[in-house]
């Protein structure tokens, strides 16, 4: 038995709201061949399941790292430190930026319709959108749609405490934040899986990726080209190729 463990945005889907057929029965081929399915996800678990129909059951690893779900059962790895949650807060509210702030299920959340991360906030509604103020133990804090030298300059500020792990999303502008040393990587190792396959597409993927048997890098973000070189093949972004790559490796 191999594990395989897939990131799911820019890897297995490219539409933000589906997997294609082909995909999907690609996965359901590796469980039927007796494989283990893991999925590691930017996504909390709230907004991964509707995606992924049909593998509920499967280890589900949400947030970056920060929650797992294990037969339904949806755990929290850890939270960010209140002191940084309260910074956080204020620099949302000085700067009038607009976030995704997510507790174990529900979120406070202020993101333009057309923004692409919209459509994937909590899309099959399980959960309860609240205010800001009543988050008290967030697992992951998104800030969204920042200038490029925005970015930079907060990712720089809020690495220095080393408190919090600060992810950049290169395509949206988005910076992604969560508790310190939480990452797939990390949370893999809490599971005990160390000999896997993983497939990745983005930075949030590179430690699993570097600590992966095998690992495939799925070239949906051109400008992360560079980073490909980490990885032991490269996968075009399509529904066919990963489909048929998945079916090499079983």
């Amino acid at each position: 038995m191999k594990t395989f463990v897939f990131d799911v945005d820019g890897t297995l889907s490219f539409d933000g709201q589906e997997i294609a057929q082909e995909v999907r029965q690609a996965l359901q081929q590796l469980v039927n061949h007796g494989h283990r399915v893991i999925f590691a996800s930017a996504r909390p678990i709230r907004d991964l399941l509707p995606i992924i129909p049909g593998f509920h059951e499967s280890q589900l690893i949400g947030a970056n790292g920060a929650l797992i779900s294990q037969n339904g059962d949806v755990q929290t790895i850890a939270t960010i430190p209140p002191a940084d949650l309260r910074r956080l807060r204020g620099v949302i509210s000085q700067a009038n930026l607009d976030y995704v702030v997510d507790a174990r299920w529900n979120y406070a959340a202020r993101v333009a319709a057309t923004h692409p991360l919209a459509k994937r906030i909590d899309p099959a509604k399980l959960a309860q959108c609240v205010p800001l103020s009543a988050i008290r133990a967030a697992i992951k804090v998104t800030l969204i749609g920042l200038p490029a030298q925005q970015t930079r300059e907060l990712q720089e500020t809020l690495q220095v405490r080393r408190t919090l792990t600060v992810v950049a999303n290169a395509e949206e502008g988005n910076l992604d934040i969560t508790a310190r040393h939480i990452d797939k990587a990390t949370t893999l190792l809490r599971l005990g899986v160390t000999d896997y396959v993983a497939f990745g597409n983005d930075q949030n993927d590179l430690a699993m990726l570097a600590g992966a048997q095998h690992s495939v890098w799925v070239t949906s973000k051109p400008q992360l080209a560079h980073l490909s070189t980490q990885a032991t093949v490269t996968c075009a972004p399509t529904s066919q190729a990963v489909a048929a790559q998945i079916a090499q490796l079983i």
